[in-house]
């Protein structure tokens, strides 16, 4: 892995009603963009399973709207994200997640995308900057720990 650098051409995706966003400080997505890019460039994201841990796990699960969750399709990709070198996070699929635990569930179709591919799905100029140092800041300490801390063949959501 390497360090990244600033996108000086970096255009922040702008949300228009209806599309769908997730994040709070310090990142923020536009999850629909994301979608459509996954699906219009399927050879240059890759394609895997994401384990999935037992009910009380993980996310809250308060926050998930209850009337969507039985309509969730599980055989649908989630989306995660390469945030630090040892770390994903989940970006496109909590309702998936959280019905695949209640039906004991074991794996998830997911796509995952790299520290380089997901900041194009920012919605801000700051975020580009902030990730950047973000994702360095963390990659010098995960060479300095010598990557002890990393996650090798599984993600747990």
């Amino acid at each position: 892995m390497k360090k990244l650098k600033e996108n000086p051409d970096f255009i922040p995706c702008i949300a228009v009603q209806g599309d769908e966003m997730l994040g709070g400080f310090p990142f923020n997505w536009h999850v629909t963009r994301a979608i459509e890019r996954i699906q219009n460039n399927l050879e240059q994201v890759e394609r895997s399973v994401v384990q999935i841990g037992p009910p009380g796990i993980g996310a809250d699960s308060s926050k998930l709207d209850e009337e969507f969750l039985p309509k969730a399709n599980l055989t649908r990709p989630i989306i995660m994200v390469r945030m630090r070198p040892e770390f994903f996070r989940l970006i496109d699929g909590n309702h998936r997640v959280a019905k695949a635990r209640r039906e004991g569930v074991k794996e998830l179709p997911a796509y995952y995308l790299t520290q380089e591919q997901h900041p194009q799905f920012f919605t801000s100029m700051e975020m580009n900057k902030r990730y950047v140092e973000y994702w360095n800041g963390k990659l010098k300490d995960f060479k300095k720990d010598k990557g002890r801390w990393g996650v090798v063949g599984e993600v747990r959501v």
